[in-house]
């Protein structure tokens, strides 16, 4: 009895749905359970999907939706199939497809056949069967507009593959499961009722975006935070900032919250005294956070955009200092094949020197900009400012005397 109401088209659909949901929670399972669920709970998940979104969409809006189905169905068979059907041909190609309900003789001359004749194209012969009036110039119209709504829906359900394939890197994050129930609605939107078997095996879905490995956040911090920012009120922290074992209180109004490399940051204003101004807080060293009531609401300006306030491209770290950082490459090294051709802040250059390549561009990251050129070993060494050649120089002392190299 649940599948009353939907044709086989429909049955295999919500059939694929709850296996794409099963996939999910079985992922979920594993990690809290450290196994995967056994056969009998998947078959059990599977029948209660379907019996669920059945009820769900058993609806007068779902009545809707079925007899716009039933007419499509009917209009592709007697335009592009160029068949001649009487009403009680159309009456058995419906319940052949599964429309067990409203597909009566009846039904169809009093609701489905005004709306196939609506299109004009669409007239009754002398033999009392319907045909397509190939000489009326509306034909072209309708193969435009079909084609047109074709290119649409196949390029919205591309868009969100890869969207979809995307929003994989941030898995672990509070904001995933909301953004995935999110799309796969949207999907459901533009596949629902299409006779074709939608398959991922076109290009959008062989896309694949790899993060770094996500930290875990406490939901209440996230939530707290969240709340934050959308009543523009100031909050607590307790937090320990970058290479100290201490914790500490600040006092912040929330401005943004930035996914960066795996990792979730919070850019504010900070108000503690001797910490005062705009800076960072990694979600993942925060243990606790509380809303300060007693201090009254913020205002983002009207033009705020955190991408103005700082520049380089070494994720969202900014220190306010714009500086000109000039990096000399080994020639033929890999660092310089890597870094060559992409763009690491305002205003680059590259020069070529006697013994490599001088990159030089413009940022206000200054950590972030030592721990990558670090990162290049004997491949790459800076040139200015001054600041960051004396600290690559006491990073690479300490590291030959802690190596005794």
């Amino acid at each position: 009895m649940i599948h009353e109401n939907i044709n086989s088209f429909e049955l295999e659909y919500l059939k694929e749905e709850a296996e794409e949901g099963y996939r999910l929670y079985a992922k979920r399972y594993r990690r809290e359970h450290d196994k995967m669920p056994s056969e009998k709970e998947k078959n059990a998940f599977i029948k209660k999907y379907i019996k669920e979104h059945t009820i769900k969409t058993d609806s007068s809006m779902r009545q809707i939706d079925k007899e716009k189905g039933q007419v499509e169905l009917l209009k592709k068979i007697i335009i592009r199939d160029k068949k001649k059907l009487s009403i009680q041909e159309m009456s058995e190609i419906l319940i052949n497809e599964g429309y067990t309900k409203g597909s009566s003789v009846k039904t169809i001359y009093r609701r489905i056949l005004p709306e196939i004749t609506k299109f004009g194209n669409i007239k009754k012969g002398a033999d009392g069967r319907y045909y397509f009036d190939e000489n009326n110039s509306r034909l072209r119209n309708y193969k435009e507009i079909t084609a047109d709504i074709a290119e649409k829906v196949s390029l919205s359900i591309t868009s969100i593959n890869i969207i979809s394939s995307f929003l994989e890197t941030i898995k672990d994050s509070p904001v995933y499961e909301q953004a995935k129930n999110f799309i796969e609605s949207e999907k459901v939107q533009f596949t629902r009722g299409r006779r074709e078997k939608v398959k991922n095996q076109n290009s959008s879905s062989r896309l694949l975006f790899l993060g770094a490995p996500e930290s875990t956040i406490s939901t209440r911090i996230w939530e707290t935070i969240y709340d934050a920012m959308d009543k523009n009120s100031a909050i607590d922290i307790h937090y320990t900032a970058e290479g100290r074992v201490k914790e500490e209180t600040y006092t912040v109004y929330p401005y943004q919250l930035i996914f960066d490399n795996g990792s979730w940051d919070l850019w504010g204003e900070c108000l503690t005294a001797g910490h005062k101004g705009k800076r960072l807080f990694n979600l993942s060293r925060i243990s606790h956070v509380a809303t300060r009531a007693m201090i009254k609401t913020f205002e983002l300006p009207d033009d705020y955009d955190f991408l103005t306030t700082m520049s380089g491209s070494f994720g969202c770290y900014n220190d306010g200092k714009q500086k000109v950082y000039k990096i000399k490459f080994q020639k033929d090294s890999y660092a310089w094949t890597y870094s060559k051709d992409r763009i690491w802040g305002d205003n680059q250059k590259i020069e070529e020197a006697e013994d490599g390549y001088i990159l030089s561009f413009e940022a206000s990251q200054f950590k972030p900009v030592l721990r990558w050129v670090l990162g290049w070993g004997d491949e790459a060494e800076p040139v200015e400012p001054v600041e960051l050649v004396d600290e690559w120089k006491k990073k690479i002392k300490k590291i030959a005397k802690k190596f005794k190299i």
